[in-house]
């Protein structure tokens, strides 16, 4: 959940939020219209969720098809009350807790590979460790609060929640990353039980905790661009550009300058917003049918651990995960993502990826070709969520993630610190893209590659 970053500095960006600030920065109208389907409910009374495409309502904040969310919102009783969550490692490729900020930003993160495991269990994220081990439990202590400057004095397992008093409105999300084939969201392993400790000792579980908690039953409140400052933006510019460019995320106002505008001089600070993924960064493309009736890709794959199929030891690789994402801008819907082991490499090393309605399918965009297929947004840019907007139907939005990159993977998204720097740091990493007819790229044949190098896209 959240992809985007905020800045403030320049003066246009000052204009931009101001503008955002007079107008409301919340506008809580995420009624998607999602099929029905039907989803395994909490587990536990803390959590609301699942955050993925099927459940309808929850398709918002530029979800992760790959990745499932849940979030917890609640009031701790009294000074010196704390909760602990208690829970075991799940069956998958990655998990984590996030506290956030009454901004949206995260406070502090706790990472799979970094929570200690009960006494007499392992800890399945840990490079070497065996995966499959029944012994999995693990328990993290959740603190009222800022996180300590000196991260050294945290003590293990200990989150911090952002807030300054009792009363206050705390935000967790808890994150589960392509669970194992054959096991359900939550990897088999459930959702986290939460405990409170009340500051005279004594301690409540399930309904009376969160009874005692006042939690929130509700998924959390996600910010949208007010609607007429987007309408003003679209209405006036296009953000898509002829070859599509792909650029690290800023922060909205900065992507309006950017993307909309044409100015994307300065260099902006990267601050996450909008319940972000600390363990994550991200580069996006806006991408307009109405140039072309595909969209193709091309790029180089980082390594990533296998795990979809099982594995009875975690691996290593250049991220822990990769994925690359068609979104409405507006809405924030996600309509399909690829990641890392669903991709088709090529024999010259980089993939192909095609992005168009399913009706434009072209015949060779194939896993036999060695093609990989994102279908094109249901509405656009999403626009028509706000009351009386229409969409922009020809609009799309690709977002790629790259999530914990080893410390000598210079590529990584991570890496990138000034707009428009993504080439020269990203390398062949970074995504590569021409639009296509149907008919163009048909007339390429199996294996299209041989006629796109990525040196030439």
């Amino acid at each position: 959940m959240g992809i985007f970053n905020q800045r403030q500095s320049k003066p246009l960006l000052t204009i931009l939020l101001a503008s955002l600030a007079l107008a409301g920065c919340i506008e809580n109208s995420h009624d998607n219209e999602d099929s029905e389907v039907e989803v395994t409910p909490s587990s536990d009374c803390l959590w609301v969720g699942p955050y993925i495409k099927e459940n309808e309502g929850f398709n918002f904040a530029y979800p992760d098809s790959g990745a499932v969310y849940w979030s917890a919102r609640y009031h701790l009783p009294s000074e010196g009350a704390y909760i602990t969550l208690e829970g075991e490692y799940p069956y998958s490729r990655y998990m984590s807790y996030n506290s956030y900020r009454e901004d949206t930003s995260p406070e502090m993160a706790l990472t799979d590979k970094n929570i200690v495991p009960d006494t007499g269990s392992v800890n399945p994220f840990v490079v070497g460790n065996p995966r499959n081990d029944s012994a999995r439990s693990y328990s993290i202590t959740v603190l009222a609060g800022k996180a300590p400057a000196d991260t050294s004095s945290i003590a293990a397992n200990t989150l911090y929640d952002a807030t300054a008093a009792a009363g206050e409105e705390a935000v967790l999300v808890y994150r589960n990353y392509v669970p194992n084939t054959g096991t359900d969201l939550t990897g088999d392993t459930g959702l986290p039980r939460v405990t409170l400790h009340l500051a005279d000792g004594n301690t409540l579980q399930g309904d009376a905790a969160c009874a005692a908690l006042d939690v929130i039953d509700e998924k959390a409140d996600i910010p949208l661009v007010p609607e007429a400052i987007y309408a003003d933006h679209r209405e006036t510019w296009d953000p898509a550009k002829t070859p599509p460019v792909f650029r690290a995320t800023y922060g909205i106002p900065f992507l309006l300058q950017c993307d909309f505008r044409g100015d994307c001089t300065n260099s902006p600070e990267r601050i996450a917003r909008f319940y972000a993924n600390a363990d994550n960064q991200y580069v996006y493309s806006f991408l307009n049918r109405s140039i072309g009736e595909i969209t193709v890709l091309r790029g180089r794959l980082p390594t990533t651990p296998k795990t979809l199929n099982g594995g009875d030891v975690f691996g290593e690789g250049q991220l822990r995960y990769w994925s690359i994402c068609q979104n409405e801008f507006y809405s924030q819907k996600v309509k399909e993502c690829l990641f890392d082991e669903q991709i088709e490499v090529n024999p010259d090393d980089f993939y192909t990826i095609i992005v168009s309605r399913p009706e434009d399918r072209p015949a060779n965009a194939t896993a036999d070709c060695g093609v990989g297929f994102l279908p094109w947004t249901d509405d656009g840019d999403g626009f028509s969520l706000a009351e009386g907007r229409q969409s922009f139907p020809d609009d799309a939005m690709l977002i790629v993630r790259n999530m914990l990159p080893a410390p000598d993977f210079a590529e990584a998204i991570q890496n990138t610190s000034t707009a428009g720097d993504e080439a020269a740091v990203m390398g062949e990493y970074l995504p590569r893209a021409r639009y296509f007819s149907k008919a163009e790229f048909e007339a390429l044949g199996c294996n299209p590659y041989l006629s796109l190098p990525y040196a030439d896209m």
